[in-house]
């Protein structure tokens, strides 16, 4: 039951914000989702009771109401679903198959990792620092917003800048995330952060999944 749930809330939200992209829409809902249920306690796995994780409820327990004003949003456009597929290693004839066969070409310089998406994910985590940048546009009032960190175990992250301070709706803002791993508490099984941006009203929600890191040199 949970796509046509999720269906119905998106089109909740584009009655309520229709000029609002798919894009603006999906980080609407992800980021103000909850990871705790509906007696304020940490979700758990139904199969082992254990506490889940982004690996079972993903971004977590979907709350409309918050969706409908979230304060900022991760916003996409066409050629950044192109630059994904160029930075996945296709083709550029696939791609433009794709792009209604009009002629488009990759970029050199885009990452994977940079890819606009509501949360962070990073395959392997070394000791040597990894650069991630995200974007976000402000759908509400002005307002300044103030980061919070929840580092995956055994990961040291930091946000720059630490505010982000609009002062009116649509303006854009970017911010680069730092990540590397710490040697002394070192771990290949998987670890789960996030970061929150909050002005005091809107909290903007973006998990952090490490699968597994290096195995490094001690």
């Amino acid at each position: 039951m949970a796509c046509p749930h999720v269906a119905g809330i998106a089109g909740l939200l584009k009655n309520r914000h229709p000029k609002w992209s798919p894009a603006a829409i999906k980080s609407a809902i992800m980021t103000t989702a909850t990871t705790r249920d509906n007696t304020n306690r940490p979700i758990v796995d139904e199969q082992d009771g254990e506490v889940a994780t982004p690996f079972h409820y993903g971004s977590g327990h979907i709350k409309p109401n918050l969706a409908m004003d979230p304060g900022l949003v991760y916003d996409l456009k066409p050629s950044d679903y192109l630059n994904l597929l160029c930075a996945s290693a296709y083709e550029e004839r696939i791609v433009e198959s794709i792009n209604y066969n009009k002629p488009y070409k990759c970029p050199k310089s885009y990452r994977l990792e940079d890819f606009n998406y509501p949360s962070i994910t990073l395959p392997f985590l070394g000791v040597k620092p990894i650069n991630v940048t995200r974007t976000v546009t402000n759908v509400g009032p002005p307002s300044s917003y103030i980061v919070n960190v929840n580092a995956p175990r055994g990961f040291k992250v930091v946000v720059l800048p630490t505010t982000l301070t609009f002062e009116r709706t649509n303006q854009k803002k970017s911010y680069r995330v730092i990540m590397h791993a710490i040697r002394s508490a070192h771990t290949s099984k998987p670890s789960f952060g996030e970061l929150t941006w909050t002005d005091g009203k809107h909290k903007v929600r973006s998990p952090i999944v490490i699968p597994q890191s290096e195995k490094m040199a001690m």
